[in-house]
């Protein structure tokens, strides 16, 4: 089975790849061909479920990089599975809503491609065995991502939303592979199945533990939009409604989730695990449920309160209770469904009507009755009514709750706030567009096609199925799941509609009377309103822009100050820092030279090395040019001589080929300069001469230090020396290097200046036509 797995990964990728020429085919009904896919693989995925069930993976090894230790090792176990069924079932509703919300688009072919390539990485971040791997998928979920969000590329806002997206999701990811090598080289193994098998206190007392857990928890912070990092996945909604409801529901903002609980066994055996973790999920579900208040749009609404299940899910890993588990992966599952289905449903309103304001929407139902029955459906279950899944998750919610440690009622008293909104805004997204008086829209409404009302409605029945038979779904996938991230066989976690007259049962009832009374009252709150305007100007979001701008401009001075045109800075500038780096770095690696060991040189040397002197200081006084360059060449021949002398002709020959053609070249360009003239003061000049000659005593200090230090043997260097003539049929070793052990660098350099010389005779040609009469000054 675990070359199964793999066969779909490489289907997924290979559907992205021919989503545009699908299209140019089939037009608006690519999306049905392409939706084959995510549906065999849920089929395949679901084959997977009897396995996992009774403890055992469905893995995959295949060597990638052996020298480095990377290899492609795929693993699903329970948590994985859970994933992978969410990931390709919703998949398949998105790419039928797609069909429907998109058609008639002139690029929905690159649609397509993005959403399936984003789709293939999720399911490898989901199921890769290896940090690693891992974190490439994790990186092409970014990627991906950043595509679908600025889908509308016309549109300013969703070319901000894509990098605001891609610029916070890719600061952590890079924090987060810090944090993944650090612990494989700390573990010794970057595979994630054997980190897992390691005993947690052993590495949590390492003393680089704590920063290993910060990195990663940046990562997984950021990817799941935790406070406060929060404010990147609302703003992403300038995205088309079918990457929202598959994004922003049930995978991009669940991978960092899915990281948390992957490595939960490992990372919460450290006593920074509980007060990072959960208080951090605590604010952001606050957060997420407080600024859902002040929205005047259905996405919108959609978007704040994902933060806030987020946060919730964040927490009840943080607990890291048996309970809070078990509660986490009902949580997630209850709301991947009523979730995706909601922002379906908010995606036909505003196709349909012109507009998701819920204030202007009313008496949709019989103009969209099924748009209506499934959006009622999902509202229902995210309020957490009986009989749906949304009311056994938030059972097992407040159960996690009830039993964790914690001052006084502080972890109730936050959950039950934030449930409180949860329901309000429930009925807002999914009752109020629908019932009451119909209101006029911009657009006349009507039901929207029906690729686009199925996939809701089958979502809604899921949520209603589960929701009556939990036990169904707790022993075939929370079960398995639960245990996986606990770091257990997989086992029922007996999963019930009803517990009795319990202390979770009776939160929930307050938590319905209470919601139904704030949803009374929203039309009436401003104050959240308010808060959302003055996060807007002092919060994270505006702290990440003032970031950015800060950002933006110090690498405008900076270009303005190194790239100002002016070749003689350019050199300056690279002489400088390379005279103080090499500078400071001698002292603490190098001794001093072994002047006693060196040989007095030849006459004939010194003779040379005098004229190479008197050339470079004739060049630099010379009154002109044109001696100045034949002082130059002098230098150049000069350096050919000592090559000679030191029996490389090769490398003289090379030398004088260069100097006769650079002298040649340097004729012809000065031949069409001005008339010689002062373009420095005696300051400038003065400082220039002083660096030049710090310049060569530096690099003078280096040859010497080379020249008496004793190398470690290196391979590399014994096994040129051992083959040239051996493997190559020649003696010189450096020419053996450039034409045979290292032909296809030395072909790529010989093709760029070839490349090069194109491009400039190409401009030549390309001047106007009075340019090409010059006339000689």
């Amino acid at each position: 089975m675990g070359t199964l797995l793999v066969i779909i990964l490489g289907a997924v990728f290979v559907a992205a790849a021919l989503a545009p020429w699908l299209h140019r085919l089939c037009g608006d009904r690519t999306g049905l061909v392409l939706s084959a896919v995510p549906l065999a693989a849920t089929g395949c995925f679901a084959a997977m479920i009897p396995r996992v069930m009774a403890g055992n993976a469905v893995v995959f090894h295949h060597a990638w990089v052996p020298s480095l230790g990377i290899n492609l090792d795929f693993c699903v176990d329970g948590l994985s599975l859970l994933f992978l069924l969410l990931i390709s079932a919703i998949g398949t509703f998105v790419t039928w809503y797609a069909a429907g919300y998109l058609a008639g688009k002139a690029d929905l072919g690159k649609f397509y491609l993005y959403l399936f390539g984003f789709m293939g990485s999720m399911m490898g971040v989901v199921s890769a065995d290896h940090l690693v791997l891992l974190f490439v998928f994790w990186e092409l979920t970014s990627l991906t991502s950043y595509l679908l969000i600025g889908y509308y590329h016309n549109e300013p806002r969703s070319r901000a939303a894509a990098l605001q997206a891609l610029l916070v999701t890719g600061a952590g990811g890079l924090a987060m592979l810090a944090g993944i090598i650090l612990l494989g080289r700390m573990a010794g193994t970057f595979e994630i199945s054997a980190l897992l098998r390691l005993d947690p206190a052993t590495l949590v007392s390492q003393p680089g533990f704590p920063a290993i857990l910060i990195l990663i928890l940046l990562g997984a912070f950021t990817k799941s939009a935790q406070f406060p990092f929060h404010f990147w996945l609302p703003n992403a909604m300038e995205a088309p409604a079918p990457v929202s409801a598959y994004l922003h529901s049930a995978t991009m903002v669940k991978a960092g989730v899915f990281l948390l609980a992957r490595l939960h066994p490992l990372l919460s055996a450290s006593p920074l695990w509980l007060p990072i973790v959960a208080p951090v999920g605590a604010i952001t579900m606050l957060v997420g449920a407080l600024l859902a208040l002040g929205q005047s749009d259905l996405k919108k609404i959609l978007a704040y309160t994902t933060v806030g299940v987020l946060g919730t899910l964040t927490m009840l890993l943080g607990l890291g209770t048996e309970l809070a588990v078990k509660a986490a992966m009902a949580y997630l599952l209850a709301h991947a469904l009523y979730k995706a289905a909601l922002f379906m449903t908010s995606g036909s309103i505003d196709h349909e009507t012109g507009t998701r304001d819920p204030e202007a929407l009313g008496g949709l139902r019989r103009a969209m009755p099924f748009t209506a029955a499934a959006a009622l459906v999902a509202a229902l279950s995210m309020a957490g009514l009986p009989f749906l899944l949304g009311f056994v998750s938030k059972e097992y919610f407040y159960k996690a709750l009830l039993e964790a440690e914690g001052p006084g009622m502080l972890w109730e008293m936050l959950g039950l706030a934030a449930s409180v909104v949860m329901v309000a805004l429930a009925a807002t997204a999914g009752f109020k567009p629908f019932w009451g008086a119909l209101k006029p829209t911009p657009k006349p409404a009507h039901e929207a096609p029906w690729l686009m009302w199925l996939g809701p409605l089958l979502l809604g029945a899921a949520s209603l199925k589960t929701g009556l038979f939990p036990g169904m779904v707790g022993d075939c996938l929370v079960g398995p799941a639960t245990s996986a991230v606990l770091g257990g066989a997989g086992e029922s976690v007996g999963l019930k509609l009803w517990h009795g007259w319990t202390a979770a049962l009776a939160l929930s009832v307050v938590t319905l009377l209470l919601g139904a009374a704030l949803y009374g009252l929203l039309p009436r709150i401003r104050a959240a309103r308010g808060i959302c305007r003055v996060l807007g100007r002092f919060g994270p979001e505006r702290g990440f822009e003032l970031l950015l701008h800060g950002l933006l401009s110090f690498a405008r001075w900076q270009t303005h100050l190194l790239q100002n045109g002016h070749l003689r800075n350019y050199v300056l500038t690279t002489v400088l820092f390379t005279v103080l780096l090499v500078g400071w770095m001698l002292p603490g690696i190098v001794s001093v030279p072994a002047w006693d060991t060196m040989v007095a040189p030849h006459v004939l040397t010194v003779i040379v090395c005098l004229l190479i002197m008197a050339g470079s200081v004739f060049a630099c006084v010379s009154q002109s040019r044109f001696n100045a360059i034949l002082a130059m060449g002098v230098v150049g021949l000069g350096v050919a001589m000592i090559f000679f002398m030191f029996s490389a002709p090769d490398l003289a020959m090379t030398q004088v080929l260069v100097e006769t053609l650079a002298l040649v070249l340097f004729v012809l360009a000065f031949y069409r300069l001005p008339s010689f003239g002062q373009y420095s003061g005696r300051a400038v000049r003065w400082r220039d001469a002083a660096l030049a000659v710090v310049f060569g005593a530096v690099m003078a200090t280096v040859v010497l230090v080379v020249q008496s230090s004793h190398a470690p043997d290196n391979a590399v260097s014994r096994f040129m020396g051992e083959h040239s003539l051996e493997s190559a049929n020649g003696r010189n070793v450096v020419n053996v290097i450039l034409v045979d052990f290292r032909a296809l660098d030395t072909l790529g350099e010989i093709s760029v200046l070839a490349i090069a010389a194109l491009g400039v005779f190409a401009m030549l040609r390309l001047r106007p036509r009075g340019a090409r009469k010059e006339t000689k000054p």
